[in-house]
């Protein structure tokens, strides 16, 4: 018979039982892992409260520099315009000389210089820089008014009263001349239509006159046409009916270069003034300025734009 293993004594019964160590001890303040956390969250609100305070003296310094540039700026030194081509292209308008071009002699001391600013100043500029939101107020029909060897297009038969006095006088005038075949091919047009030429020309070129003084063009907005102002006329002739760059070189165009200024027209858009005014050579487009304003513009040579600039006017 197997020997008995002896009984394990019998624990003693006790109610004072030590204490188990609570659970999740490593999570009690002093914890090596609790202390490594706080270092991390330590070292995150660190960079947080760094890169805020960076952030703040950035925008500080951000404004001190603005408001001194705005309030607190020297005055620049200005360097004076050039005026020699001013005062060269003047000397037709002025009897005498006048000591500062830029600045007019104060009325009475030039009576020629004051008159020519005061013809002038009746002209209207009418490009992209100086858009009219105007509608003319007296148009007229053109039909009987003209010599019957002058052919009207349906879209040239209003201008104002008087474009269109002038333009009798001019036709009449080119008629005892012997030339008989001029066409008036566009006179007043309404805005809406003008701006759909504008439209459809950005329709098919986006990017069609961004910069008019470094690539002059041919379409113009409403606001910058002076066909919507009743003063401009596409003048054309029968062997030329369409506006080509041949037509310059017909007896008509060179008739209206040489005389057009006598009855009150200018020559809107030369070759040679493109970059000035934003617009293609146009040899048909002629511009009704009155007879005082349109020899003074002939003998100087310049365009519109130059002319009124003589007067701080453009």
């Amino acid at each position: 018979m197997a020997a008995q293993r002896p009984l394990r004594p019998a624990r003693p019964q006790t109610s004072h039982r030590p204490p188990s160590p609570p659970p999740y001890a490593r999570r009690h303040p002093g914890s090596p892992l609790i202390d490594r956390g706080g270092h991390r969250r330590r070292r995150r609100l660190h960079s947080r409260r760094l890169f805020g305070a960076l952030t703040v003296l950035l925008v500080v310094l951000s404004g001190y520099l603005l408001c001194r540039f705005v309030f607190f700026k020297k005055a620049l030194p200005v360097t004076a315009p050039d005026v020699s081509q001013r005062t060269d292209s003047s000397s037709a308008l002025h009897s005498g000389p006048v000591s500062d071009p830029i600045n007019p002699a104060p009325s009475g001391t030039d009576e020629a210089y004051d008159r020519a600013y005061a013809i002038a100043k009746t002209v209207l500029l009418v490009n992209f820089d100086h858009p009219n939101y105007a509608e003319p107020t007296d148009l007229v029909s053109v039909t009987g008014m003209l010599p019957a060897c002058v052919t009207v297009n349906s879209g040239a038969t209003k201008v104002t009263q008087e474009t269109a006095q002038a333009l009798s006088e001019l036709f009449r005038a080119a008629e005892a001349d012997g030339i008989t075949t001029f066409i008036l091919n566009s006179a007043y047009r309404d805005r809406a239509t003008q701006q759909s030429f504008w439209d459809n020309r950005l329709k098919k070129d986006p990017t069609y006159g961004d910069d008019v003084y470094a690539n002059p063009v041919k379409t113009v907005p409403a606001t910058a046409s002076e066909h919507c102002t009743g003063l401009a006329v596409d003048i054309l002739c029968d062997s030329v009916p369409h506006g080509t760059s041949d037509y310059k070189d017909t007896r008509e165009a060179k008739w209206l270069a040489e005389h057009a200024y006598q009855y009150g027209f200018i020559l809107r858009y030369p070759d040679d003034k493109q970059s000035v005014t934003g617009v293609m050579f146009e040899p048909w487009h002629y511009r009704y300025v009155g007879k005082e304003a349109a020899a003074a513009i002939f003998e100087s040579g310049l365009c519109l734009e130059e002319y009124l600039a003589l007067y701080d006017l453009a």
